[in-house]
C-alpha cells in the first residue's frame, strides 16, 4: 500500500488536554547552556539545552515565518526510540494544562545516534480551534513572557520538566528573526502582516500527488518520507517558485514533490489590506507513506 498525505503548516493534530496524573513524578531540568539564535536561510531556529551527562535535552525551536506556531525538537538519550509515531504530552508553565500533541515521529539524528522527537504545529496557548482558521487568536507577549518551564512526557515514559526561564525575550528575538527571513524572500512583511485573505489552494491539496507518483524504488524499499515546502504564489495565483524548508531521506521525495506541486496546484491569490491581489507564499508538508501508518 501508498499512500500520499498533504497537509497544511496548521493542519497539526493537537488532541484534548489531560490532566496530568497527580502521583506522576517529574524530573526537572536546569538549563545548562544560554538561547542561541541560528539564522538559516529558510528558518529560525532557538537552540538550548538542560540538564548532563544521560538526563541532558537539547531543544530546538524552528519558525518558517512570521506566526505564533512552531516546530519543537528534542534530542536526548533518556527520550528512547521505537521508530513510530507517538503522541507527546506537553505543558507550558507551572501552570498550564498538559496538551497532547498527535502525529510524532520519533527518528534517530546525528553523529551520536541520539532520538530526537518532533512536533508540528505547536503554540503555548494550546489553541486548536480549526473551525474557523481565519479567527486565529494571537499570542501575546505577556503570555510568552509567563512560561518559565515546557514540561513533556511521551507514552510510556518519565515526565520531564525543562526550566526555560522567561520565554519572553527568546521569542521576541524570534519573531524579528522571522520578520527578517521573508524580507529575505522578497516578500513586504508589513503587506503579509495586513492580509485581508491569504492565498487559497483551489480544490483538496491531497489532490496534488496521487498513489501512482510514489517513487518505484523507495516503494520496493518500503521508504517512507515528509517534505515541508513554501510554494511562492504570484498575483495570480499561479505558483512561481517551491522551496524545499525540511526533508528526510531520500531526497527524491523533496524533489518530485516540489516538480509535481508546481505542476498541479493552483490558487486563490492573496489580497491585500485594501483588497488588492498580492503575491504571498503557501507553506505546507506532504508525507509519502509506504505502507501502514508512519
Amino acid at each position: 500500500m501508498r499512500s500520499i498525505i498533504a497537509a497544511g503548516l496548521m493542519a497539526a493534530l493537537m488532541l484534548p488536554s489531560l490532566a496530568a496524573a497527580k502521583d506522576d513524578p517529574v524530573i526537572s531540568l536546569a538549563k545548562v547552556t544560554k538561547w542561541e539564535m541560528k539564522y538559516n536561510p529558510d528558518s529560525c531556529q532557538l537552540i538550548t539545552a538542560f540538564g548532563k551527562d544521560d538526563d541532558r535535552v537539547v531543544m530546538v525551536l524552528s519558525r518558517e515565518q512570521p506566526i505564533d506556531f512552531f516546530d519543537l525538537q528534542l534530542f536526548g538519550k533518556s527520550l528512547g526510540y521505537n521508530g513510530i509515531a507517538v503522541p507527546i504530552e506537553l505543558t507550558f508553565g507551572a501552570n498550564g494544562q498538559p496538551m497532547k500533541f498527535g502525529g510524532i515521529a520519533l527518528t534517530v539524528s546525528g553523529a551520536e545516534k541520539l532520538p530526537v522527537i518532533r512536533m508540528t504545529g505547536v503554540r503555548i496557548d494550546g489553541w486548536h480551534d480549526w473551525k474557523d482558521p481565519a479567527k486565529v487568536p494571537q499570542v501575546t507577549p505577556q503570555q510568552e513572557a509567563a512560561v518559565t518551564a515546557i514540561t513533556f512526557k511521551k507514552p510510556g515514559g518519565k515526565r520531564y520538566r525543562l526550566e526555560t526561564g522567561s520565554m519572553g525575550a527568546p521569542l521576541a528575538a524570534m519573531r524579528a528573526c522571522t520578520t527578517d527571513l521573508v524580507k529575505a524572500w522578497g516578500y513586504d512583511p508589513a503587506v503579509l502582516e495586513s492580509l485581508s485573505r491569504p492565498p487559497l489552494p483551489i480544490g483538496s491539496p491531497g489532490k496534488w500527488l496521487r498513489s501512482n507518483d510514489f517513487p518505484d524504488k523507495s516503494l520496493l524499499q518500503g521508504h517512507n518520507g515528509l517534505v515541508r515546502f513554501r510554494l511562492d504564489v504570484d498575483a495570480s495565483g499561479q505558483p512561481v517558485g517551491c522551496t524545499v524548508l525540511y526533508r528526510t531521506n531520500p531526497d527524491e521525495f523533496a524533489d518530485l514533490s516540489c516538480k509535481l506541486v508546481l505542476q498541479r496546484a493552483h490558487f486563490t491569490p492573496a489580497l491585500d489590506a485594501s483588497g488588492e491581489p498580492v503575491k504571498s507564499y503557501y507553506i505546507t508538508n506532504i508525507r509519502w507513506v509506504a505502507g501502514g501508518e508512519w
